[in-house]
This record gives structure tokens, C-alpha cells and sequence, in this order.
């Protein structure tokens, strides 16, 4: 089974299906904004997700991230929005902040660009918000697609920083919007964590979060007598996100039309290499079983996913927690003949080795003719 590293094409063709329902059920910011300040200055840094970011990147888009109208990237490869309207009011923690910029990700050889522009902040006090955009999908499987104010994601908010009237709501979680899972794809399952979001808002232009002080490189020591000091250095290239499998054949058990077939997904090993720490996302799809006599359909592979991380020899970095956590079952009848999850590491703890696996079911109709049935199952990293 051979390793897939691009985009699922034929998931692209949902497109925005969807996008536009998702965004009638935004509701206005609550009336707790009466004492609200306009926005005049801050900014909002976001990256959508990582290991996307990274995926996109490694294209043939030129360039494969784009940033325009305002936006800029930072150095990290998160995104910078300028302020571009709305209120906020710091007692009550609430907001409904609107950003100026576009970010287009094009990947031609994949078929796809995704452009997300003008971004809105939108916080309620209770614990819950909403990032909305507009949205466009270009796709060489389906037509174009547009939608304005679009739930990209919710977001777990909590109370902003206030300095000087200024408020500052930092690194807030995110998830994947139901509506919008399609625009990338169908790559991500609704609910898939994103990067952290932080916003920021001031009644006067050019105020916004302050970059912390880079700290002050310690002293060297002064040597005594006799003894000697020697600085040793070591350049850490990034390395690669890669995926083997320990095998391309899987053979179920026997069985007569009506029962289920049992079996064992070869495991597989992510090895995340690259330094950043980004993330990834395991997913499988599979095609449909034929044979000389008929086929059965693919929805009736269902799988049971297992997932550990490799250890190795070496004491980990510090401040550095490798995880990885298995998709969640699927039953025969709903299975793969859509992409589901077989595994994924989140930002933050995805460095190292994990190896992933599987109990395979699949049912066989009653309605099945006797013969030797085959699929390919696809598994598709990033």
C-alpha cells in the first residue's frame, strides 16, 4: 500500500456545501455590548492549522501560500490581520471585531485554491465564540463557490487582557466548523483542533498585543584559575513528515453472504521529523470490493483504530510531550467509503515516531455473490 501524501481530490467536491447554512446560524453579539468601544487598531494572528499550512506548502502553487490586502505572514507562517472595524466592550468580555486581509492557498497539481479573507472575531462573554470569513473554492472537480461570512470555526473563548482600554483575548482553541469541514476537503473531521487564535482591539490605530521582550542571554562565567570553558554547537536540520507501512496485503477471513469478514490493518509508522511540531492527520478511504461476480460497497468496510506512540532510547526535550490519538470506530454499513480518521498527532506533540492500526470488519450482504472481492484502501497523510 503506497504512501499518498496529496489531498483527497474527490473530497474536494463538497465544496461549500453547507458553508452558506452555517453562516445564517451566526448570531449577532449579544446586547451586552452596550457600553461598547469602536475598534480602531489591534490585529488578529491565526494560522488555520499547521500541518495544512505545511501540506499546502510543499505544492506547486507560486507561490503555494499567499498573503494580500493588508494580511501579512509571520515568521512562524501564522497570519496577521489588521484591524478593520467593530466594537468591544473590555468589562463585559465581549466583541464582535472584524479584520482586514486575504490568505490564498493554491495547490494546481492538486486542483484546488482556497482563499480565506476578512475575518471576524466574534466573542459573547460566556465562553463561546465564532471565527466567520469569506470564503472562495476553486476546484477543477466542481464550479467555483463563494460565501461571505462563513463559521470557519468555534472558538473557547476566555476573559481578554485589558491594558490601558485595550483588550487583548489570547491564544483561544478552535475547532473546525460542521460547514466548513468541506472546504478543505473533507481532509478534516468537524471538530478538528486548530491553531490558537489571538485578537486583539483599541479605540486608537496602531495599538495591539505587545511582542514580548527576547530574554537576556546569561552571563558567562568568569574562569578560574585552571580550568577552561568550550561552547559546543549543533546545527538541527528539519527533517521530514513521512508514513511506511509494514506490508500491502491484508487478507480477511472467509466467510457466507450475511456475515462479517474479519481482519487486521497492517500497521503503519508516522515519523515526524520536521522540528516544528505542527501536527498531522491520518486518514483512510477505501474503494469498493469487486470481483468477477459483483461488489460490495465500499461504506461496508468498518475499522476500529489503535494508535501508540514509538519510544526510543533517548531522553525526550525538554517541555516536549509526544501524542498520538486513535479516529474514532466505524461500523460496517457507515464505513469508509468516506474518509475517516485513522489517527492524528495535534500541534504541539506530534514530534517523533507513532504507529497506527486497525481491526478490520467488513460486512457481506446477504444479496453478495460468491467470489474473491478486493479494494484498495488509501491512506493519505498530512
Amino acid at each position: 500500500m503506497g504512501t499518498n501524501h496529496g489531498l483527497n481530490r474527490a473530497a474536494l467536491r463538497a465544496g461549500l456545501l453547507g458553508l452558506s447554512t452555517a453562516a445564517a446560524l451566526i448570531v449577532a453579539a449579544p446586547a451586552a455590548m452596550a457600553a461598547s468601544t469602536d475598534v480602531a487598531g489591534g490585529s488578529l494572528d491565526w494560522g488555520f492549522k499547521a500541518s495544512f499550512r505545511g501540506y499546502v506548502s510543499g505544492g506547486n502553487g507560486t507561490p503555494p501560500i499567499a498573503a494580500t490586502n493588508g494580511a501579512a505572514i509571520n515568521a512562524d507562517g501564522t497570519f496577521d490581520f489588521p484591524a478593520g472595524g467593530g466594537t468591544y466592550d473590555a468589562a463585559a468580555g465581549t466583541a464582535s471585531m472584524q479584520y482586514r486581509g486575504t490568505i490564498v492557498f493554491s495547490y494546481p497539481l492538486h486542483g484546488f485554491t482556497i482563499t480565506i479573507a476578512n475575518p471576524k472575531l466574534v466573542v459573547d462573554g460566556d465562553g463561546e465564540g465564532s471565527l466567520l470569513a469569506d470564503v472562495d473554492l476553486t476546484a477543477t472537480t466542481q464550479p467555483s463557490a463563494h460565501v461571505d461570512g462563513a463559521e470557519l470555526a468555534t472558538v473557547t473563548t476566555t476573559a481578554p487582557t485589558v491594558t490601558d482600554g485595550a483588550v487583548t483575548f489570547s491564544n483561544l482553541a478552535a475547532k473546525l466548523s460542521a460547514g466548513s469541514a468541506s472546504v478543505f476537503g473533507g481532509f478534516y473531521a468537524t471538530g478538528a483542533a486548530l491553531d490558537p487564535i489571538t485578537a486583539s482591539a483599541s479605540a486608537s490605530a496602531g495599538s495591539g498585543p505587545t511582542d514580548p521582550t527576547d530574554p537576556t542571554d546569561p552571563t558567562d562565567p568568569e574562569p578560574g584559575n585552571g580550568s577552561a570553558a568550550q561552547t559546543i554547537k549543533a546545527a538541527v536540520a528539519g527533517g521530514a513528515l513521512t508514513l511506511t507501512s509494514a506490508g500491502s496485503d491484508v487478507n480477511l477471513s472467509a466467510v457466507t453472504p450475511g456475515q462479517t469478514a474479519i481482519g487486521n490493518l497492517n500497521a503503519v509508522t508516522v515519523s515526524d521529523l520536521r522540528g516544528t511540531n505542527a501536527g498531522w492527520d491520518l486518514v483512510g478511504q477505501v474503494t469498493d470490493f469487486t470481483s468477477a461476480a459483483g461488489t460490495i460497497p465500499a461504506a461496508n468496510l468498518g475499522w476500529t483504530p489503535t494508535a501508540a506512540v514509538v519510544a526510543g532510547g533517548l531522553k525526550a526535550a525538554n517541555g516536549v510531550q509526544n501524542a498520538v490519538t486513535p479516529g474514532g470506530p466505524v461500523t460496517p454499513g457507515t464505513g469508509l467509503g468516506a474518509s475517516k480518521t485513522l489517527c492524528s498527532a495535534e500541534t504541539g506533540s506530534s514530534l517523533g515516531s507513532s504507529t497506527c492500526g486497525a481491526a478490520l470488519n467488513l460486512g457481506v450482504p446477504e444479496s453478495s455473490a460468491a467470489g474473491e472481492y478486493s479494494a484498495v484502501l488509501t491512506l493519505t497523510l498530512a
